[in-house]
């Protein structure tokens, strides 16, 4: 027994030894409190415009009427403006038209954006690539109406008076 008397008390001391060996770490803290800052917001405004007469695929006024197959354009002038670091239109787009009255002729006309400028430059439509927008600049979008050749009879000695269309835009993200 003496043997493992021995034993016992040998492992016994080298566990306190180890225990007691193994140094405390101890780190310094402090902590302190930053003053935060403000951000705000850009905004993407566009104001009310008027569009001008439609003009025939030649670019002359309609006198007499136009038959099917013509394609109409009418310019769209309204200004619109931005803040923001890197506020950019994405997308402009035309929504259906709102008719004085609804007839066969204006359920005969397609409508579309065909063209645009931005502060007098020329747009690609439909945008690729966004496009930055400054704080005012004037928007002019080219609407195109298409009058379906396939149109009937019904079309006939009608008008298509244009209430109002509405212009969107549709805001990009762009780093300069």
């Amino acid at each position: 027994m003496r043997r493992l008397t021995k034993a016992a008390l040998a492992t016994g001391a080298g566990a306190v030894l180890l225990l007691g060996g193994i140094p405390t770490i101890a780190y310094w803290t402090a902590d302190g409190t930053a003053t935060g800052t403000d951000v705000t917001s850009g905004t993407l405004t566009m104001s009310d415009g008027a569009c001008d007469d439609w003009l025939l695929d030649d670019g002359t006024p309609v006198i007499e009427g136009v038959v099917p197959g013509d394609t109409l354009t009418s310019t769209c002038t309204l200004a619109i403006g931005g803040t923001g670091d890197h506020l950019a239109l994405g997308e402009i787009t035309v929504s259906a038209p709102a008719w004085v009255e609804e007839n066969a002729l204006t359920t005969a006309l397609d409508i579309s954006p065909a063209a645009a400028t931005l502060g007098g430059t020329a747009l690609t439509l439909p945008l690729t690539e966004p496009v930055p927008v400054e704080a005012t600049d004037e928007l002019v979008v080219t609407v195109e109406a298409v009058f379906d050749e396939t149109a009937g009879n019904d079309t006939q000695a009608l008008t298509a008076a244009l209430q109002d269309i509405t212009v969107q835009v549709t805001q990009a993200h762009v780093v300069p």
